[in-house]
């Protein structure tokens, strides 16, 4: 009987693994189409949208993985817009495909280039990869993002952590400087998302992928036009974000995962 139960749930795992990366790589291969016949027909601010729609909707169906949105009226802002997103695992690439808006793109570490299919499809899709490594050549990507923000007049979605976070833990890493450099730069607001701890659905290390339900919570946009580019009002402005963020994912966690984490 213990053996089925773990059998059962092996299989639940690998099974729901499998097809998100077969969603993951359909969605990259229509990405990659769509990043070069969409600009011909002028629909260029569909591209990132309806890739990570695409791939929101193909994980709910063959994973079962529901995304339940709070405070949408805030991505109602006139003008471009920097989206901040809490980093727990691999799966927030799908989750956050319910919330992305349209004329997006997103920010990505510069190693993700070479990954087969995704890399592929943000190279052609003009992604803005940054180079963490080299903080002078990060400095200027985001200088130059910067600019592109309102010459092309699209929003930018990032991951602020820079990295994923323990799943394990209610928590969030430090945040890096260079989305909010790039924010206070262009004069455009932030717009926080916070995704609920989902350790109790699913767990690389415990080998768990599991159906339910997942909160996330869009927040007022917090605006960057009298913020000066010293580092001292930026790091005020990162650390007063994130702590916004940290006290609206404890809120919206499920009990069951408070307690499992605690």
């Amino acid at each position: 009987m213990t053996f089925q139960v773990l059998l059962r749930q092996f299989s639940s795992f690998y099974y729901r693994t499998l097809m998100t990366t077969l969603s993951m790589i359909v969605m990259a291969t229509y990405g990659m189409i769509a990043a070069l016949i969409f600009p011909l027909i002028g629909c260029t601010h569909y591209i990132h949208f309806s890739v990570a729609r695409g791939y929101y909707y193909l994980g709910l169906l063959f994973c079962g993985i529901q995304v339940v949105p709070e405070g949408i009226e805030h991505l109602n802002v006139q003008g471009p817009a920097i989206l901040v997103c809490n980093h727990q695992s691999s799966l927030d690439i799908m989750l956050m495909g319910k919330v992305y808006p349209k004329n997006t793109t997103i920010i990505a570490k510069k190693e993700l280039k070479y990954y087969p299919f995704l890399g592929w499809f943000m190279q052609l899709s003009r992604v803005i990869f940054l180079d963490r490594k080299n903080r002078e050549n990060a400095i200027k990507e985001a200088r130059k993002a910067a600019e592109d923000i309102h010459k092309k007049n699209v929003n930018v979605w990032v991951f602020p952590e820079g990295t994923r976070g323990h799943e394990s833990e209610i928590n969030l890493l430090p945040f890096k400087k260079g989305p909010f450099y790039m924010a206070v730069q262009a004069k455009v607001p932030i717009i926080p998302v916070v995704i609920a701890n989902y350790s109790h659905l699913y767990s690389a290390k415990e080998k768990k992928y599991q159906p339910g339900v997942v909160r996330c919570k869009i927040l007022p946009p917090i605006s960057t036009e009298t913020i000066q580019e010293e580092s001292a009002g930026i790091e005020k402005l990162a650390t007063d974000c994130r702590q916004q963020m940290l006290d609206v994912l404890k809120d919206i966690t499920p009990i069951e995962t408070v307690k499992k984490t605690q």
